[in-house]
């Protein structure tokens, strides 16, 4: 008889996802952590439920989790369902707290202080050994894989590592894992957490990322939910992803050459939009927010009024898809539009203002630099870096913070200013 492990992380119970049109409840984690306990009892009748590190925000998120965290761990319960947990850099020092033993015996809490562990679950005559290891504090700079010390798996049954770190990031302080370390401990399949986007490996050991059920960013796109692994044998595992976020972010690029006025542009923009969504409508299944960031390409005579003719949209645009009461809305739209240039080469041979706007492009296109595009950055850095060294701005101040030149926020702003003035001059010279 085969065994179903439902598993998920980094649900920060306490956060809510942002840019959401609506305060609606959906997008606060905590709804999603009540369908998945629900996913795991009703719709796929799990075994177990594994959770990877993260479940909670932070330690000061302790009083919005403990209602819905225990109120999940008592339907699991007496549902019979049982609960493997790793603790993560956000919740190391929290889940513990949360975790009551002696209330809830079917929820185990693996590796605390930092310190490998092994369960063994049984139901019907067949057994999954869990081993796993929990952070014992908010940063951990060393592999914790390397320190596998668990001598007693038998290789008979089925072993699941639980671990929750950075997989191949060497400098990270958040567990940084060596993915060679994966082959050395007698285990058929690791399930990870920290990385909030599903990532796999299928080969032997199968090592999993199930990513966060629950999109909190524009960083965070595509389809989120947990992932359900069936166990038949130790070499037959089937695995699949089961989409629950309430939200989901996408980007869009659209072309608006020969867009020439407001009403085309934002049509052109509307339109595609529109059927960019209904083009994923078979993706969309639990998700009620559907948020865009928009980038705008190709030619335009007129890039300073694109913004002008296109914040409405962020503004105002908000769209059900169908009926299927999906909310349709805009974060952001990045106009990264060039001027109507015939050869943009030829002009940048020249010497006059559009020709050194040309070159300025074509460097930052290229990841190049000139002379004049080294000045940019330079008052670019002296503005922003009196700004950091205001005393209002003291605690965001860190080396890594103002390297302008590595910027791409400074690159971007630069690129899309050079590209507007150019259309300007060339308008001017057309008129």
């Amino acid at each position: 008889m085969a065994l179903k492990i439902l598993a998920t992380g980094d649900i920060h119970i306490g956060k809510k996802s942002s840019s959401v049109p609506l305060n609606d409840e959906e997008s606060a984690t905590k709804n999603t952590w009540e369908k998945i306990v629900n996913l795991a009892i009703k719709k796929e009748k799990a075994d177990v439920l594994v959770l990877t590190g993260d479940i909670v925000d932070q330690d000061n998120r302790f009083f919005e989790a403990i209602g819905p965290l225990q109120d999940g761990f008592e339907k699991l319960k007496q549902s019979d369902i049982s609960i493997y947990i790793v603790a993560g850099n956000h919740d190391y020092d929290v889940l513990p707290q949360l975790i009551d033993p002696e209330r809830y015996d079917n929820v185990h809490l693996l590796g605390v202080n930092g310190k490998w562990e092994m369960k063994t679950f049984s139901k019907n005559g067949e057994k999954i050994q869990f081993v796993g290891w929990s952070f014992p504090s908010k940063h951990v700079s060393e592999d914790p894989l390397s320190k596998f010390d668990i001598a007693e798996i038998d290789s008979n049954i089925t072993t699941i590592g639980l671990v929750h770190g950075d997989v191949d990031v060497p400098d990270s302080k958040y567990a940084p894992i060596n993915s060679k370390n994966f082959s050395t401990p007698p285990v058929h399949a690791w399930i990870l957490g920290h990385i909030h986007k599903l990532q796999m490996k299928e080969s032997e050991p199968i090592v999993y990322y199930p990513g966060s059920p629950h999109a909190l960013s524009a960083k965070e796109q595509g389809i989120h939910g947990p992932i359900l692994f069936t166990i038949h044998t130790k070499e037959d595992i089937q695995i699949k992803q089961i989409p629950v976020s309430p939200i989901r972010y996408e980007n869009l690029s659209i072309n608006i050459s020969d867009k020439s006025d407001e009403a085309r542009v934002r049509d052109a923009v509307t339109s595609k939009l529109y059927d960019d969504a209904q083009s994923k409508i078979m993706d969309l299944e639990n998700v009620s927010f559907l948020i865009y960031d928009i980038k705008l390409e190709g030619w335009h005579s007129k890039i300073r009024d694109l913004e002008t003719w296109v914040n409405p949209i962020v503004d105002d645009y908000d769209q059900e898809i169908d009926t299927t009461e999906i909310r349709l809305s805009v974060r952001k739209i990045l106009i990264d539009v060039q001027p109507k240039v015939e050869n943009l080469e030829k002009l940048a041979q020249g010497s006059s203002p559009a020709g050194v706007l040309a070159r300025t492009i074509i460097a930052l296109q290229k990841g190049e630099t000139t002379d004049f595009l080294d000045n940019l950055f330079e008052v670019w850095k002296s503005i922003h870096g009196s700004i950091s060294t205001a005393s209002t701005y003291q605690p965001l101040r860190t080396t890594e913070r103002f390297q302008f030149e590595q910027n791409p926020e400074s690159k971007e702003y630069i690129l899309k200013e050079c590209n507007r003035i150019l259309a300007e001059l060339i308008g001017q010279k057309t008129q």
